[in-house]
């Protein structure tokens, strides 16, 4: 954080003259490694429930229950509307008292997620996973953890927001294969009992070992939240980047939803699609060891554009059909989505002002949610309509195409 200490600096002259010296201090007081790692274990027990393990419940529940792809495309967007219009709000909490209570409202949504698993009813099933997975979301996904990452920890922040998304990278490389297991052996609904218990488990965990993460400006959060957000949004810089960000998320959300259906439209087993699935999400490691080194050397902006034009040429190749070109998919697209999780954290970071940044932070997370729930809606509405899934996979090329076409390289601002 900066503050303004006023020292007394000796002249010539025999008066002494008062300035305003730009005194920096360490945000991050916390030398111990411990809540980072917390962190990452939240990272991986709710984004598995909230996100990755969605896409794999998709067809068994579709055949189960007959549902249309359509609908349950829509439950999964309503989500994401919950979680982009709370992000904001669960960000002004993290600014005023830190992770603890955000966490806690993590572990008690889980609890709505287990509920859903004996619903049979449409409504009451597409409610309570709605509500689940939303909530989780606005409390648990990178908006938050980085937020307190970049707050909190030891080393410096690009080393501790690292750490925190390779943990984080573990992820799906773990739920999918094994829900895939799981689905297969018991079914879908001991499936998310089971995601739901552990998600439950990591939020009470993070509360305890990552409860700090409060604004650490002297004087604390802005007043106003939504002065604070309508100062950001005027900003042409910021605007760009939220446009950016919001092709990005349609793409993402679609593609990561859909992924284990396309490869079983295009023939694969389950198990097979599912293990792909997985080792695309191993692959972001790749992504995330390199940022140090890359975000040093170049300009985060087009670090992330080369990262999202990777993504859109590796997308093409989940529509072959046969294991080598799903294993070219999970690298390509694995790397370049892991590279540009941290980088749109840092860019972000950079970009807003830190006393708001939980508040911010979820406003970046809002416009990259909430166009991420129209992709799921319009991928399975085209995929019900075409009988294929292959228009899903050139929505997310065309989106992501956008969204490098967008990031411009940041300007500098001299102070006044």
């Amino acid at each position: 954080m900066n503050i303004y200490a006023s020292v007394g600096l000796p002249l010539r002259t025999p008066r002494q003259r008062t300035y305003c010296v730009k005194v920096a201090i360490d945000p991050a007081p916390i030398k111990s490694w411990t809540p980072i790692i917390s962190l990452g274990v939240m990272t991986c027990t709710c984004y598995g429930a909230a996100f990755y393990a969605y896409g794999i419940l998709l067809d068994p529940i579709h055949k189960d229950l007959g549902w249309s792809l359509t609908f349950l495309g829509t439950v999964f967007a309503a989500s994401q509307l919950i979680s982009g219009f709370g992000a904001s709000f669960a960000g002004r909490l993290l600014d005023r008292w830190g992770g603890r209570l955000v966490f806690a409202i993590q572990a008690a949504a889980s609890l709505s997620l287990l509920a859903s698993s004996w619903a049979s009813n449409a409504a009451i099933f597409a409610f309570l996973t709605a509500t689940g997975l939303g909530v989780m979301a606005t409390t648990g996904f990178y908006h938050i953890s980085t937020a307190i990452a970049g707050r909190v920890g030891p080393a410096n922040r690009e080393q501790r927001i690292t750490v925190l998304t390779v943990i984080g990278a573990f992820c799906s490389p773990i739920y999918l294969p094994v829900g895939a297991v799981i689905i297969n052996s018991w079914g879908w609904r001991p499936a998310v009992r089971i995601f739901a218990l552990v998600a439950f488990a990591g939020a009470l965990q993070a509360s305890h070992f990552a409860s700090e993460g409060r604004s650490t400006e002297t004087q604390g959060p802005s007043p106003s939240a939504f002065q604070a957000l309508r100062t950001s949004i005027h900003r042409p810089q910021v605007r760009r980047m939220l446009f950016a960000y919001a092709f990005a998320g349609f793409s993402y959300s679609t593609l990561l939803v859909y992924q284990v259906p396309i490869m079983i439209d295009q023939g694969l087993a389950l198990g097979t699609a599912a293990g792909i699935a997985g080792f695309r999400g191993f692959s972001q490691l790749f992504g995330r060891v390199g940022v140090i080194p890359i975000a040093a050397r170049h300009e985060a902006s087009l670090a992330l554009k080369i990262s999202y034009l990777l993504a859109a040429f590796g997308s093409l190749f989940i529509l072959g059909g046969n294991l080598w070109l799903g294993l070219i998919y999970g690298v390509l697209v694995g790397s370049s989505l892991g590279a540009s999780t941290p980088l749109q954290a840092l860019y972000a970071q950079d970009t807003f002002e830190p006393e708001d940044l939980g508040l911010l932070m979820g406003l970046q997370h809002s416009v990259f949610a909430v166009a991420g729930a129209a992709g799921p809606v319009v991928a399975g509405f085209a995929a019900d309509t075409a009988e294929s899934q292959s228009p899903t996979v050139w929505i997310s090329v065309c989106s992501l195409s956008a969204a490098a076409f967008l990031l411009r390289k940041k300007k500098t601002h001299t102070p006044d």
